[in-house]
């Protein structure tokens, strides 16, 4: 199955439902649905949908990076915070929206683990934003990765254990709709693999929902690169994101950055939903990456 993203943002159901349109000139029938605002009334979205029948494949439910990393208020990235009142209206915001949403029949729910608490989180970000961007810093990379990446791993433990509680409530709450977990697109993320093993061994009915930018960059970064992700978690592989990467940016048009996308088609199993995401509102990049991945054998 493929598909394409739409992203319920600051531009409101119009841009949305123009999104839409375009996904299905160009042959899309099926849509991830992105949601990164909480708050958002959501009655009318639903209504739309099924008047233009918008088969929503998943519901992808992240935040901002700005909005991620305040740590007072509650979000969907926040399962894992370490304010338990934070962490569980965060997972309550979760369902409240995926049962606002249940009408438009959506496959899978995609959450993400959120941040690590770390002083200094925004800093260290941007520094880390800049060796992505940087060209000529190969061999000081490990040196300054070293400098700026310092997780409180007793943290990291308290926070991953009240994610998995939150996971425990969001699961019971919305059976039998499955849910999957994203990579982070930063060392700060509290899913690297041997946490994201963890909630995976605890909560044994999780799925992996790939992302090819964010391993990308964690990979650029010093972590494990794609195939590593893929082999370790190939057997709750439900979904993969396919975006190029520029840097340390992602959602460019797959055949526009640095990823090897023919390398990825021969590990994905036929049954792999396949969702190409581009930030780009006038089509010339989604069709270039439809023909790109049709090109090499992922479409």
């Amino acid at each position: 199955m493929k598909a394409i993203t739409v992203r319920l943002d600051d531009g409101g159901l119009d841009v949305l439902l123009k999104r839409v349109r375009m996904g299905q000139e160009l042959g899309f029938q099926k849509f991830d649905l992105c949601i990164s605002n909480p708050q958002t009334a959501l009655g009318r979205i639903v209504t739309a949908l099924k008047d233009h029948s918008v088969g929503v494949t998943a519901l992808r439910l992240k935040e901002d990076r700005h909005a991620a990393f305040v740590t007072r208020k509650p979000g969907y990235s926040k399962v894992g915070a370490r304010d338990a009142r934070i962490s569980e209206r965060s997972a309550e915001m979760i369902i409240e929206t995926a049962n606002q949403l249940a009408p438009v029949k959506p496959g899978f729910i995609v959450l993400e683990g959120g941040y690590i608490h770390t002083t200094g989180l925004n800093e260290r970000q941007l520094q880390l934003d800049e060796l992505l961007d940087c060209d000529e810093c190969d061999e000081t990379t490990a040196e300054r990765l070293a400098e700026i990446v310092n997780v409180d791993e007793a943290l990291a433990e308290q926070q991953l254990e009240s994610f998995c509680r939150g996971l425990h409530a969001i699961s019971k709450a919305l059976s039998p709709l499955p849910i999957c977990l994203l990579p982070p697109d930063s060392p700060f993320g509290l899913l690297q693999p041997d946490r994201m093993q963890h909630v995976f061994d605890d909560l044994r009915g999780l799925g992996y929902w790939h992302c090819t930018s964010n391993v990308a960059i964690l990979h650029k970064l010093g972590g494990p690169d794609a195939r590593d992700w893929i082999h370790r978690f190939g057997p709750r592989l439900k979904g993969v994101y396919l975006e190029d990467m520029l840097g340390g940016h992602g959602e460019q048009a797959p055949g526009l950055g640095e990823i090897d996308f023919e390398q990825l088609a021969p590990e994905l199993a036929q049954g792999t939903v396949r969702v190409m995401v581009v930030n780009d509102d006038k089509g010339t990049k989604l069709r270039f990456g439809n023909e790109y991945l049709a090109k090499v054998g992922i479409f």
